[in-house]
Parts: C-alpha cells; structure tokens; sequence
C-alpha cells in the first residue's frame, strides 16, 4: 500500500510494502547515497576543486586525521550545517518547526549605506540575486521537504553506533587551543569543515554575503522574557541586555555560525556603545570585515597560531571558533577573556556550564524577586564541537532541571515571533514559542568540551563585575 511506502530524501525512490524496520532504506542509503554523495546543497555545484590555501598545498593525511570522524551534514535544502550524529535527530526538529511557521519569506537586509555601490549589478551579483530568489521560493512550506525531515528523523531513531573515542578530538577549539604556547599543526575538514583547504570562496557566495549581509531580528529579548513568564514550565529564568540582536545565516550559506555570533556580540557592544566599541562603528562588522580583523591580530601577533591552524582564513568559508573570536577583540581593544570546560563525563561537563552561566547571569541581576531576572549583562559566545551559538540567558524549570537560552543562528525567528515584538501579549503555547531557544541535557549531553567568551568591562554602580572562578571537577582539564 501507499501508505505503507517511505521516499528516499535524495532520489524520491520509495521503498516495498511492508518494510517498517526501514532495513531497504538504509542498503539504498548506504548503496547509492554513501559519504560525500549524500550531500546536496541548494548553492551551485563549484565545478572546479577548491584549491589549498597559502602554504597549504602538500597537506599531508595527518592534517586531516580526523576527518573519518562521525560527524554529518544537515541534508536538508540550504542549511549545511555540520553536526555530531547523535544531535541529528534533535536539529530536524527545529527545522521541521521552522517549515511549519514559514508562512512567508523574509527578506534579507539591505546592505549597510558604507558599503559601494556599483553603477550596474555586476555579473557574479545577478548571479547571487538569481541564486537568493530561487533559495527564497524554495524556502516555501513544502510537503516534499517535510517527508524528507520525517525520513530523515525515522532512521536516526533506529540503533547507529557512535564511536566512543574521546571527544576531544572532535574538537576544533578545545582549552588547549586558548593557551599561548600549544603545539600547532595543520587542522583538516574535521575542525575547519569540508572547505578546509580551498584558497577562495565562490564568487556567487562573495557576492550574496556583501550584497545582502545577514538577516537580523531586533526586540526578540523582550518577547521571549514575556513567554518566560507565561511558561507553566519555567521557575526561573535570566536574560541578557535586551538589545542584542538575533543574526542568522543567509539561506544556503553554509558554515558561518561563528562569525554570526560575533555580530551578535557586536550588536550589544555598539548599542551599549561599551568600551572598545568605536572601532566598530554605527553598524555590526561584516564577514569580510571579521575575517580582515581576525588576520590584523594574527599580523601583530594576537593568537597568531590560528594562521598555522587555519592556513588563513580571508576570503574563505573555513571555520572559526573562540580563538578567533579573541583575536579579533583584543585587536579592538575590547576586554574579554575565554573560558574552557572539559570533563571526560558530559554529564560533569554540563554541569559546570549551567553552574558558570547562572552564575555569571546571577552578577548583574536588577531585580532578584523577579521570576524572569532581567539584566543589562552582554550575551556569551558559545561553542562545542561542530557549532557554536549565542547564550542569551539561562532558565530553571519547576521540575529542577535547567537548560540555556540561545539565539541560533542556524535558525531564524519564527514570523509568529517577530509578529510580537514591541506587544504586550498572551500566548496560547509558550513552550512552543519557547522551543527554539532552549538548550537543554538532551542537547548538552552530547558533549565533553565547552568554550565560553564574555566581555568583562562592566561597571555597576562603583563596582566593577568580577571575575568569575572556575574550579575543575574531578579529572577535569584546568583553562
């Protein structure tokens, strides 16, 4: 029967009647679809191989000794983003969710007034237009991308091993990166992702990313607070300054994430108008502006080992992390500092970060009676292995448990959302509003390493926010 059939994510080839252990499903996974086969991508095919990075040619199989690794890509159309196996089955249902409210497109913003203009669209921009309106129409509600999803989630709910070697060496940013006298070697596609040694991104992505930046959503911070508040769930909770700004990825942009949480930091630091923030300017940094910050501090010798690691990073979509993300903000003269976690239980290692954000959040609280504690705190630049995201506060449910509240940007804000903000409002499902923010044990449970970086130069009254101790449980690595 029809019913009874399940289609292949890929090809659309539907297996026999009465294969409900999905057994034919997977030997044609595995049969036509294995590796690097099963990866589409809504951008245009590059039709040349990347080419290596300065001084990078002759990378040896050492380089990329991680790449076997057990980590996939989101298969579904225009997201790329590169996860451990065992966080598949929870990100397909923040993007289910986001296909279910995706009523309307939204459009990107327009480039920042800086930015020049040509006196006609060049030819690598009508490219990028062409390839954002088709990225834009297939953003559509679509039943053919819901059934992949369902897919998608059905055979990641049978029984996969997962390897059970240290985490640590997933890890591209690990506490060891952040010490000044680390060993360096070449990292490969497993911490610098698949374009680890290409010397230049395509012209169609340039284009998009310096044409239509990033989409931003202001006044976020105040709706979720007031969601918090109808939550039957949430106990407690605390929020970060209210003017940071949710960015998030360009539609089939690909691995991005940590120059989008830096944006969002800017945004706090330029509305604040914080120390260090002058550099700035009025508007966040671009990519390419982040990527030219990053390679000035690497030329005056600020964490300069991320160009042995990296290769260089301008003009590319490798990856970046904490590293440089310090970098860049000690090149501007913005105080900050990072903080590692790592334990070889992820159940310790969760722990500690729910412990060090509480009480990072508990610093600056206005009003402790309040059930949603609102501050004037920045948010944290987050990151474990494979992503990174921007911590906006953190909740603690009536049953005892907590979870961190983020601003992803692998995903945008649902329109239902946005459409509350500067309202006063109720509404009917909280918890679903609420659902793509938080970060709980299901999620955190996955990972033995964490890196946090906050900004320090905060005064309150007379007093300056102090320093926040970290003391290592047993066998954890000290920062």
């Amino acid at each position: 029967m029809a019913g009874d059939r399940t289609e292949c994510p890929f090809c659309g080839w539907s297996t026999p009647a009465g294969d409900p252990e999905m057994n034919q499903m997977l030997l044609h996974l595995e049969t036509l679809h294995a590796e690097d086969e099963a990866q589409p991508s809504a951008a245009p095919v590059d039709k040349e191989k990347p080419k290596p990075a300065s001084g990078s040619a002759h990378h040896s199989k050492a380089e990329d000794e991680d790449d076997d690794l057990q980590y996939v890509e989101c298969s579904v159309d225009g997201c790329g983003e590169i996860l451990a196996l065992s966080q598949l089955e929870y990100h397909l249902e923040l993007h289910e969710e986001e296909i279910d409210d995706r009523s309307s497109p939204e459009t990107p913003v327009p480039p920042s007034s800086s930015s020049s203009v040509a006196s006609g669209p060049s030819r690598s921009h009508r490219e990028a237009e062409r390839h954002r309106q088709s990225s834009d129409r297939k953003s559509e509600p679509s039943e053919k991308q819901s059934k992949a999803i369902s897919v998608w989630k059905k055979i990641f709910k049978m029984t996969i091993p997962v390897p059970t070697r240290g985490s640590s060496r997933f890890t591209r940013h690990s506490h060891k990166s952040l010490l000044p006298n680390a060993p360096r070697k070449r990292l490969g596609r497993a911490h610098l992702g698949r374009y680890a040694h290409e010397d230049r991104m395509p012209e169609w992505l340039a284009s998009m990313l310096k044409h239509h930046g990033q989409v931003r959503s202001k006044g976020v911070i105040p709706v979720i607070a007031q969601l918090l508040e109808q939550s039957p769930s949430t106990e407690y909770a605390y929020l970060c300054h209210p003017s940071v700004q949710h960015i998030s990825k360009l539609k089939s942009e690909g691995g991005f994430c940590g120059y989008r949480n830096i944006q969002m930091l800017c945004s706090y630091l330029i509305y604040t108008k914080s120390a260090g923030s002058e550099r700035l300017g009025d508007d966040i940094p671009s990519i390419f502006e982040i990527q030219d910050f990053i390679e000035s501090a690497w030329d005056q010798g600020i964490q300069a080992s991320g160009r042995i690691e990296t290769g260089g990073i301008k003009g590319t979509r490798k990856y970046i992390g904490t590293p440089e993300a310090l970098a860049m903000f000690r090149l501007l003269n913005i105080p900050c500092d990072a903080q590692g976690i790592k334990h070889k239980e992820p159940s310790w290692s969760e722990q500690l970060l729910l412990d060090y954000v509480e009480e990072y959040f508990q610093s600056g609280v206005l009003d402790p009676t309040q059930d949603v504690r609102r501050t004037s705190l920045p948010p944290l630049y987050f990151q474990h292995m494979g992503h990174s995201m921007t911590i906006i506060g953190i909740e603690k449910y009536r049953n005892g448990t907590r979870s961190l509240l983020v601003f992803d940007p692998c995903f945008r804000d649902a329109s239902t959302t946005l459409k509350l903000v500067g309202k006063q409002f109720v509404h009917p499902k909280p918890d679903l509003a609420l659902k793509p923010y938080r970060r709980g044990s299901r999620y955190l449970r996955a990972y033995k390493e964490f890196e946090l970086l906050r900004y320090v130069h905060l005064i309150f009254g007379h007093c300056r926010l102090r320093t926040l101790k970290y003391v290592p449980g047993p066998d954890c690595f000290p920062c």
